[in-house]
């Protein structure tokens, strides 16, 4: 087992866990649907989530080729999945035994620290890259992950209803693209 294989196994619990967080709240929505009222971009960014949560634990895999790991190295990767874990954790309601559940209230309910915790994943992301390979990875992730924050920040500090129902359809287009320039490499 070479080092890297020690050191993911923590990664991927983490991850895993993520993924587990938003998959069982989809489920118990799903069981308890007479009483949900739903909410498109609260939906929409669940899905969003196991595909960053994905995405990420994927491109991971990247620094397997890392041979030298120090407890920075390591701290900052499992900030940055610590931090998704949190977010994943927000992304869908808690469905209680009885009454309604309102998506959109929950969702905005959640919205400051969901959208706080998905700007301080990028943050880390940039660290993550600092710290493992000293740059970030490319000039195009610089862009793409400085637009995120920046929109992430916006999110987390508006409650307007237009400007979240336009940002959930709009990082699913823009998270497709860069996801479908990223699999060329790997």
């Amino acid at each position: 087992m070479g080092v890297f294989d020690y050191l993911s196994i923590l990664f991927s619990v983490i991850m895993g866990l993520a993924l587990t967080q938003i998959l069982q709240g989809l489920r118990a929505l799903m069981l308890a649907r007479s009483r949900v009222v739903v909410f498109l971009p609260a939906l929409i960014w669940a899905v969003l989530m196991i595909f960053i949560v994905a995405q990420a634990w994927w491109g991971m895999f990247g620094m397997r080729d890392i041979g030298l790991w120090n407890f920075a190295m390591y701290g900052a990767v499992v900030l940055q999945t610590t931090l998704m874990y949190l977010a994943s954790g927000l992304v869908v309601p808690d469905v209680p035994a009885e009454g309604i559940v309102d998506m959109r209230e929950a969702y905005f309910a959640h919205s400051r620290w969901f959208f706080g915790t998905i700007a301080a994943t990028v943050v880390s992301t940039f660290l993550k890259d600092y710290v493992t390979i000293g740059r970030v990875s490319s000039n195009w992730n610089a862009y793409f992950l400085e637009a995120c924050l920046v929109l992430f920040t916006i999110a987390a500090a508006t409650k307007s209803r237009w400007f979240h129902w336009f940002l959930a359809p709009f990082s699913v287009f823009v998270m497709t693209v860069y996801t479908a320039l990223l699999s060329f490499r790997l």
